[in-house]
């Protein structure tokens, strides 16, 4: 371990109990020692990992291969590469999980290095790879890999070096270390498209003073609150296979860490991902024609989502149980008027996949009757069938709240409505909630996000969002803002004590606009969306442009330093977030420039490349 600076618990530690502890490169090398702390086990030949026929030499499809490397420090090891693809069979493309026994005595800190280099698929991209990793008793896998923002579909920072990447601090005492290719692998484009890398393994055996700093650093109340949103389709989307823990691995991703509550969403507000009463599943009653013109990603979430039902494994129950044993918080959230018309950029089979039997029935309840893909919130029976469908969430599952994405999509209330329209529709929600809370003899928590600005192209009044008149109706536990300013809407939830969560999406942080008005964004050949019916198959596709780890330090230090009490991410992912909550920490990583649990190790050349 290097006596002046390591990655213990994700922190910078300096001053190393013991200086220049011993370096093993085997397991079974380090077994036959006595361990002390500062100790280091060094795995670079993951032949010890993959043995037998798992892997090979050359590429195999179905195997991993086994590839030689060469740091510019000297040091010399054969990672672990798999870079294939088969449009029509991916799964034949996926090796085989791998299990290593480490049964070592005491707690370590696990770090995993990886080949940051270009790989040549297609038109060449960079090589994501990264692994999948879970300890044999962890109820999930979580993706662990190199973390970078991209613009213009290039990945940012350069390339050409061996990454290494923290993973957590555990008790290894009769435990082993799973491995497998990335699940999210199934999405990268091109369809089929199979990728995973690791060229290291660190173990580093920490003292019982440095095992309780980790455990009381995880613990620590005193930093801001992060929520990270779900969106309750997406990761279905990505799915390779029913059965894989996809649920699972969204709670166990961040236990342990500055996040606090989860919010997963319902796929759109008219569909349902659980059994329900109110409305049908997502895609029930979409037509042999119309399932042709859905996307591949439609039409796996659609079968993700029947089998969940099916073997009760639906994302609200398996998250809902988790969570709690993990000390998280989960929230349902509804997006208050998602809903779809066919045509347009995602073609023709848009409205019968995600707008449910509840849209299908109820024309009367659309604004105008017909034409437009929304509720008229104005009437009546719209406002009950959001209310039915939050409280039929509440009451099946164990939740600690729920929350009211008005952020998706606006003007989520007419304009020709009275503020009162908005202002009724959280008052009445509250009220069928109190009732809900009395029959399970526990709290639920109500909260909403709004935006002003940004994708809304409109302010909250020009939405008829009343946001005083909400936070004073002491209907609201906490709000979720995305604005540019968030000062005037920051000192109206002080002024009635509501917590302020300030909304950070995966978009520029240089302009008001986000993505759509900032040139180091903008893609002028084809907008920043979701995919396209067909892209998927395209050899390489566009791909979008997102926030570098270090953007988000930078934007998360500004909303607190403002006096927001945390923030809220949508349309993000990683490891990043786990650490998002400390003003201290994102300061100094701010002024040296690094990513959290992330660091740039010397250069690599494989096979002599």
């Amino acid at each position: 371990m290097d006596p002046e600076k390591s990655h213990v618990s994700g922190k910078t530690t300096r001053g190393n109990p013991i200086a220049g502890g011993r370096s093993f490169h085997s397991l079974a090398e380090a077994r036959r020692a006595h361990l002390t702390p500062g100790d280091v086990i060094l795995l670079r030949d993951m032949a010890e990992v993959a043995r037998g026929d798992r892997s090979s030499l050359s590429p195999t499809r179905g195997k991993w291969r086994l590839r030689p490397y060469r740091l510019e420090n000297g040091e010399t090891g054969r990672l672990l590469w798999v870079d294939d693809r088969d449009k029509e069979r991916p799964d034949s493309a996926v090796p085989p999980d791998l299990e290593l026994g480490l049964d070592l005595p005491g707690w370590y800190a696990i770090e995993f290095g990886f080949p940051w280099v270009e790989a040549r698929t297609g038109k060449g991209i960079a090589f994501s790879g990264g692994v999948d990793v879970a300890l044999d008793t962890d109820p999930a896998f979580v993706f662990r890999g190199v973390e970078r923002g991209t613009r213009h579909g290039r990945t940012m920072g350069g390339l050409g070096f061996e990454a290494t990447c923290f993973w957590k601090c555990a008790r290894l005492d009769g435990r082993a270390l799973r491995l497998r290719v990335p699940y999210g692998t199934y999405v990268s484009f091109p369809w089929g498209l199979i990728r995973a890398s690791l060229s290291s393994i660190r173990l580093v055996r920490l003292s019982g003073e440095q095992a309780d700093e980790v455990q009381a650093h995880a613990a620590n109340s005193a930093a801001h609150g992060v929520i990270v949103v779900d969106d309750g389709f997406s990761h279905y989307w990505f799915a390779g296979e029913p059965g894989k823990g996809i649920d699972a691995r969204f709670v166990q991703q961040y236990r342990d860490s500055d996040v606090k509550r989860l919010f997963f969403q319902t796929p759109a507000t008219g569909v349902a991902s659980w059994p329900s009463r109110v409305t049908s599943l997502l895609g029930e009653g979409v037509t042999d024609e119309e399932w042709k013109l859905l996307r591949l990603g439609d039409r796996r979430a659609h079968d993700y989502i029947q089998w969940a039902v099916r073997h009760g494994e639906e994302g609200f129950r398996v998250m809902s149980r988790l969570a709690r044993e993990a000390g998280l918080e989960l929230h349902a959230s509804l997006r208050m008027n998602l809903f779809f018309r066919n045509g347009g950029i995602f073609g023709n089979g848009m409205e019968a996949f995600f707008n449910g039997r509840f849209w299908r029935e109820h024309p009367e309840l659309r604004y105008p009757p017909n034409r437009s893909a929304g509720l008229d919130y104005g009437l009546p029976g719209a406002r009950q069938f959001a209310s039915d469908l939050l409280v039929e969430l509440a009451s099946l599952y164990d939740l600690d709240g729920i929350n009211l994405d008005f952020t998706r999509w606006p003007p989520v209330i007419p304009a020709h409505h009275s503020f009162e329209v908005a202002t009724g529709l959280v008052h009445e929600i509250r009220q069928a909630l109190d009732r809900v809370e009395k029959e399970r003899s526990r709290s639920l928590a109500l909260s909403a996000c709004v935006v002003d600005g940004y994708h809304a192209h409109r302010n909250l009044l020009e939405q008829r969002i009343d946001l005083e008149a909400w936070l004073a109706s002491g209907d609201l536990d906490f709000i979720c803002v995305q604005a540019w300013e968030h000062e005037p809407h920051l000192r109206l939830a002080k002024r009635f004590d509501i917590p302020y969560y300030a909304v950070q999406e995966n978009t520029s942080i240089r302009t008001p606009g986000g993505y759509r008005d900032d040139p180091e964004w903008r893609q002028e050949e084809k907008p920043d969306e979701d995919p396209l019916p067909g892209e998927e198959l395209e050899e390489q596709p566009r791909v979008n442009s997102g926030l570098d780890p270090i953007e988000y330090d930078e934007a998360a230090l500004a909303r607190y330093r403002q006096g927001a009490d945390g923030l809220c991410l949508f349309n993000t992912g990683g490891w990043f977030p786990r650490r998002l909550g400390r003003s201290d920490e994102i300061a100094e990583r701010m002024g040296n420039r690094e990513v959290w649990a992330q660091r740039e190790g010397p250069g690599i050349r494989i096979d002599g490349s």
